[in-house]
């Protein structure tokens, strides 16, 4: 190994422990290195994240004692080897992140919701693999009435169901138009716009695909209480032809609503 390289690897474990011992620490050196195979196993040899902290579950330890910030930066930029599948008195990862993100205070919850998105989707992209805890927890939160925090709790559903990292991304990208379908599906205002109608004209304003997805589903399913957004949509819409061919999100659409 080139030695300054290997000074490289010793010099990120070190800042590391500090961070981890919230001492002060070099930030230069906790930074998203490109190890290559010989450097990641040297720094592999250097330091084990349960043997550091003396757990089984380093993660979920770390979000008790709120560092939930360092375990971000441990899953989605440090080179330190972790297992995301921690499970610890029916306390998972997923749990515990969404857990955080339900707590903050209502005012906060428009501002952090892509971050909680980007978190959960991390997780899966580190290879989560949905529990049965993760939904009995998400069970207990269904019956929220704020809208805001049945957002978090409606990503929260839909990615358990999904439980890939491609489908999750496709649920992301077109979180509007499911959020939209949702609230016309269950009745619930859901989402960070102040009526039901609003998030729907919102969402879906620039694509006449969506717009009727959106009317195919109220006529469909005689969702009768929405036939004032349905009107409004049948008069918005710029192509009654136009309809959604993405396959990926069709099939998304297809699990989900």
């Amino acid at each position: 190994m080139i030695k300054w390289r290997k000074y490289i690897v010793e010099s990120y474990v070190h800042n590391l422990k500090l961070k981890l011992l919230d001492k002060p620490y070099d930030h230069g050196f906790i930074k998203n290195f490109n190890f290559n195979e010989e450097e990641q196993a040297y720094l592999n040899s250097l330091f084990n994240l349960n043997q550091f902290l003396d757990t089984d579950t380093p993660l979920i330890h770390l979000i008790s004692k709120g560092h939930i910030e360092l375990v971000s930066h441990l899953l989605n930029f440090s080179k330190i080897r972790v297992d995301v599948n921690e499970v610890k008195l029916n306390q998972t990862l997923f749990v515990c992140f969404t857990t955080h993100f339900l707590n903050l205070p209502l005012e906060e919850l428009s501002r952090n919701y892509l971050d909680y998105q980007n978190e959960i989707s991390h997780l899966f992209i580190n290879g989560y693999q949905v529990k049965e805890d993760d939904f009995k927890f998400i069970k207990q939160f269904k019956a929220r009435k704020d809208s805001r925090q049945l957002q978090y709790i409606m990503f929260a559903s839909y990615t358990l169901k999904l439980a890939k990292p491609r489908l999750i991304y496709v649920l992301m990208d077109h979180i509007r138009l499911f959020t939209s379908l949702t609230c016309i599906k269950t009745g619930k205002h859901i989402g960070f716009y102040k009526t039901i109608e609003k998030q729907v004209i919102e969402s879906t304003q620039n694509s006449s695909a969506f717009q009727n997805e959106i009317i195919n589903y109220i006529s469909k399913n005689r969702k009768t209480e929405f036939k004032a957004i349905e009107n409004k949509l049948l008069e918005m819409r710029r192509n009654k032809y136009e309809v959604i061919e993405d396959p990926q999100l069709r099939e998304v659409l297809n699990r989900l609503i």
